[in-house]
């Protein structure tokens, strides 16, 4: 279960968008902020651009997605103690409760597709997804280059 967790997160995937069950949460919060949300529980504290990098998001765009998170009282930003100008956003409590909700629909699909598949069908369908993954999230034109998701890290004299 966790493995299915892990790839989903670790190659973009947004596995809610394929679950009927999540209507009910896509009342309280957007699909981004869900994605975020998830995120956040599945990576603990991040900054800004990391944040930005794994939702595959402009900053000013995961910005104004955060401030919604603060307002709805599902996420606090505070600034870094080693430099003010970082901004780190993790859950707060009721967020962690939203996120443990999307998670075990998410487990309670992934249980449906593991009953359903033997374990070498799982395995090739694991190996599917990731090359699906992968493929949706490379442009077409061959002669552009995919997007570097990795965020860099400047080392700041104190």
């Amino acid at each position: 279960m966790e493995q299915m967790l892990e790839l989903f997160f670790k190659h973009g995937l947004r596995p809610m968008s394929l679950m009927a069950e999540a209507a009910e949460l896509e009342q309280t919060l957007n699909r981004s902020e869900i994605s975020a949300l998830m995120f956040l529980e599945y990576r603990g504290e991040l900054t800004m651009s990391e944040l930005a990098a794994e939702l595959g998001a402009p900053l000013s765009t995961v910005t104004s997605l955060t401030k919604r998170l603060v307002r709805k009282g599902l996420a606090e930003r505070n600034q870094s103690d080693k430099d003010q100008r970082i901004i780190l956003v993790r859950l707060s409590d009721e967020g962690r409760k939203l996120a443990g909700q999307a998670k075990a629909m998410m487990e309670n699909m992934f249980a449906r597709v593991q009953a359903a598949l033997s374990p070498e069908e799982l395995q090739q369908f694991l190996t599917l997804a990731v090359k699906v993954g992968k493929a949706l999230q490379h442009k077409e034109d061959k002669d552009s280059a995919p997007s570097d998701r990795t965020v860099r890290k400047i080392r700041i004299d104190d």
